[in-house]
């Protein structure tokens, strides 16, 4: 068992991961020594920087983005070199590689995981994926996609080697778990599962430019719909929240622009790029409401509504309340909630303006607060109304309402 073929086994096991795209590996001559060990470089031709650049759009209910891998590399060597060396990633295709303008032959393959019968299997019995790895081997289940190609630096050459193709994006579940959003803990039978947002992935693989020599500085830009978030996910194999820590973010009239910037030597082996489209309202349901106004003229009062999200955490209501008696108010009204996590009830605090329409037209300001517990729970609402004409008093009215959502 040789130390290089335990490292092409560990590092196909790291391949398969990986969802989106990957960088280029080199080798001088043997194509099989790609390593992600930053110990001795494979080539003595070197990459001096790396600019990495997506262009991310949706079509027709499907994401891709076109990316572009710019390397400026540099033979500062008294000797040609010849390198043999592959863009490996997944879902990646139309890939075409040049050097100076020039077009290079490329060559599509397959990098298929080792299995049972693999030569690599049975030359590496001790080395165990998983205890290298850990998490990240249980997530390979498909092949890795290699586009390879043969590259002849000449003694004191320095050029660019310019590497395009297409990431079919693939969407990303992430499970609520015990956190429903408020919309939907309050409406659960009108309200739709909603979709309360896509994400799409790509993994980058920053660990095969260690396979050259140099410490080249890594520029990423990412372009999407202003509309969308882009940001990286701090824990990927468990597809935690995405987050936008790292990158600088602009926009660029119909579009947003990340960009990082990140060092060889000291980037992880990998690059985690996660792109959000959020809904921008999700449907909710009908509120019913029963209570009383409280104070010296108490009475019973009805409330009737319809509420829906947008976005997710702001609630917005119009609902119609009346005693049955002779008043009548309707009341647009918006408010931020807090989902139910578990069993922590959602809090929503509210402002509203209610419009009085019996005994008179007169317009007021609504502060509310409630509490839910799933569909069941409890609103106070304060009504003022201030004085409008010389022969009108201003007067406040409290009201507490048990509520039902549907």
């Amino acid at each position: 068992m040789t130390d290089m073929a335990v490292r092409f086994a560990l590092l196909v096991c790291l391949l398969v991961a990986l969802p989106a795209a990957a960088n280029v590996a080199a080798s001088t001559r043997a194509p099989a020594a790609f390593t992600l060990s930053p110990g001795t470089a494979r080539t003595r031709s070197e990459v001096l920087g790396e600019r990495l650049d997506f262009d991310c759009a949706e079509a027709e209910r499907e994401a891709a983005c076109r990316f572009e891998a710019r390397y400026r590399l540099r033979n500062g060597t008294s000797e040609a070199e010849v390198i043999d060396a592959a863009f490996l990633g997944l879902r990646t295709h139309e890939v075409s590689v040049r050097f100076d303008g020039e077009p290079l032959p490329v060559t599509e393959g397959q990098a298929d995981p080792p299995g049972p019968g693999s030569g690599i299997w049975e030359t590496a019995p001790a080395a165990s994926p998983e205890d290298a790895f850990g998490r990240l081997a249980h997530t390979a289940h498909t092949a890795v996609e290699r586009f390879g190609f043969t590259l002849t630096l000449p003694p004191g050459r320095e050029g660019e080697l310019v590497v395009r193709g297409v990431v079919r994006l693939e969407r990303r579940f992430l499970p609520s778990g015990y956190v429903w959003p408020a919309v939907r803990a309050r409406h659960v039978l009108l309200s739709s599962e909603p979709a309360r947002a896509t994400h799409w992935d790509i993994d980058y693989l920053l660990g095969p430019i260690r396979t050259w020599a140099g410490n080249p500085a890594l520029h990423v830009s990412v372009r999407a719909p202003a509309a969308w978030e882009v940001g990286s996910s701090p824990d990927t194999f468990a597809r935690t929240p995405p987050v936008a820590t790292g990158w600088r973010l602009r926009r660029e009239g119909a579009q947003v622009v990340a960009e990082r910037h990140l060092e060889a030597a000291s980037a992880p082996e990998w690059l985690n790029i996660t792109l959000t489209k959020r809904t921008r309202w999700i449907p909710g349901g009908v509120q019913l409401g029963l209570g009383a106004r409280l104070g010296a003229d108490s009475r019973f009062m009805a409330r009737l509504g319809y509420q829906l999200a947008a976005p997710e955490p702001l609630l917005h209501s119009l609902s119609v309340e009346t005693d049955f008696r002779e008043q009548l108010v309707l009341t647009p009204l918006s408010q931020y909630a807090t989902p139910q996590i578990a069993i922590i009830p959602s809090l929503g605090l509210g402002l509203g303006v209610p419009v009085q329409v019996r005994p008179d037209v007169r317009p007021g300001l609504r502060l509310l607060a409630d509490l839910h517990f799933g569909p069941l729970g409890a609103a106070l609402s304060w009504d003022h109304y201030p004085k409008l004409r010389e022969d009108s008093d201003s007067f406040s009215r409290l009201v507490l309402l048990f509520q039902a959502g549907l």
